[in-house]
C-alpha cells in the first residue's frame, strides 16, 4: 500500500518521536526523519500553542520547506526533534526545489517530500513502492483533513500519562527559558487531548496506544501496531534507529539505546503542586479512559519553582483562577 501514509500523532514529549524511530528500520516503509510541518506550509489555521499561526492565503511550500531544512541543518539540539547536521545537503535542497513545482495541497506536498528527501539526506533510501510515515505534532489538528485526502491512510497517536507529558514539555520549555508560561504548557496538553477525542470518533484506522505500555512490553505493542499497519513484524521495529543509526532519543532524562521503562515514574520526583493540580482538575477525564491514577489534591502550589522569573510566578498563579 505504497499511497497509504501513516501519520503519527499525539501531544508534544508524548513518545511521538520514539514510535517513529521503532517504524525507521522496516523495508516496507518510508520514515521522514523529521517534523515536516507540512500542512503548516501549506497555509493550514493551526492553534497549538508552540506553532501557532493563522490561515495563510498566499503559502509557499518550497520556499517554507528550504527554511525548515536550513533549521534542521544547523541544530546541535539533541533534545529537538532531530539533529541531522552534515547528513543534510542544503546545496542540493535548493537546486532540487528550483526545479521543482510548487506544492499546493497535502498529495502535492508529500509526494514533493518523498522526492525530494532521498537525493538530499545521507542515509535515507528510496521512497518508490513504500508507505510515508510522517509526524508533525500539530497535525493532531488537521488529521481529518489528512483522513479525507488520503483515504488509506492509517493513523497512529500515542498518549502519555498527563502528569509525565506536563513534566517532560516543560522541562524542554525550560532549558532555553526558565521555568515557562504555564498556560502553554497546558493549553498544547487540553489541545492534544480535545483532538484525540475528536478524532477518534470521525476517522476510520485510528489506533491510540500507551507510551507507558511501548516502554514496558515493546515486543507485544509493535506487533499489535504491524497487524493494524497490515506490515509484516520485523526485528527492526524493536530496534529505535534514525536513518539507520542507533537513535539516541531526545528524552529529558538522558540519550538511550534501546526501549526503556527505567524513567516512567521520574516525574514523580519533579512534578510541581501546581502542575499536578491542574492536571487532577482538568484532565480527569484521560486519566480514567486511559487508566492513570489521579493524584490527591497537592499543596504547595505557591511555592516558586527554580528558574521562574517573578513575572512568571505570579502570571502561572494567577493562570488557573481563570480555569475555574
Amino acid at each position: 500500500m505504497p499511497h497509504a501514509p501513516i501519520f503519527i500523532l499525539g501531544s508534544h514529549k508524548s513518545g511521538t518521536s520514539l514510535l517513529r524511530s521503532l517504524l525507521d528500520g522496516h523495508p516496507d516503509l518510508f520514515v521522514i526523519p523529521f517534523e515536516t510541518h507540512f500542512m503548516a506550509l501549506l497555509g493550514r489555521w493551526i492553534t497549538y500553542s508552540y506553532r501557532k499561526q493563522a490561515p495563510v492565503d498566499d503559502a509557499n511550500f518550497l520556499e517554507g520547506l528550504v527554511e525548515i531544512l536550513e533549521s534542521y541543518a544547523q541544530s546541535v539540539d539533541r533534545q529537538a526533534d532531530v539533529v541531522l547536521g552534515d547528513r543534510l545537503d542544503m546545496d542540493a535542497v535548493r537546486a532540487f526545489v528550483g526545479e521543482m513545482d510548487e506544492a499546493d495541497d497535502p498529495i502535492q506536498a508529500l509526494t514533493v517530500l518523498k522526492q525530494l528527501l532521498p537525493q538530499v539526506v545521507e542515509g535515507l533510501d528510496s521512497a518508490q513502492g513504500k508507505r510515508a510515515v510522517e509526524k508533525s505534532v500539530e497535525h493532531l489538528e488537521v488529521a481529518l483533513e489528512l483522513a479525507q485526502t488520503f483515504p488509506k491512510a492509517q493513523f497512529i497517536h500515542i498518549v502519555r500519562n498527563p502528569y509525565a507529558n506536563m513534566v517532560a514539555l516543560r522541562k524542554f520549555k525550560a532549558k532555553d527559558q526558565g521555568y515557562p508560561l504555564i498556560n502553554k504548557v497546558y493549553k498544547s496538553l487540553e489541545s492534544g487531548y480535545y483532538w484525540l477525542q475528536m478524532n477518534q470518533k470521525l476517522i476510520p484506522h485510528y489506533k491510540v496506544i500507551r507510551y507507558e505500555d511501548l516502554a514496558q512490553n515493546p515486543a507485544v505493542e509493535m506487533k499489535a501496531l504491524a497487524e493494524f499497519l497490515q506490515i509484516s513484524f520485523d526485528e527492526s521495529l524493536l530496534e529505535p534507529t534514525l536513518l539507520g543509526d542507533p537513535w539516541g532519543g531526545n528524552s529529558a532524562y538522558g540519550q538511550f539505546k534501546a526501549i526503556s521503562a527505567v524513567h516512567l515514574d521520574r516525574w514523580k520526583e519533579e512534578i510541581t503542586a501546581l502542575e499536578a493540580n491542574l492536571v487532577t482538575q482538568h484532565f480527569g477525564h484521560v486519566l480514567d479512559q486511559y487508566g492513570y491514577e489521579k493524584l490527591p489534591w497537592m499543596k504547595g502550589k505557591w511555592k516558586p519553582t527554580k528558574g521562574e522569573s517573578l513575572k512568571r510566578y505570579v502570571y502561572n498563579r494567577l493562570y488557573p483562577l481563570y480555569l475555574r
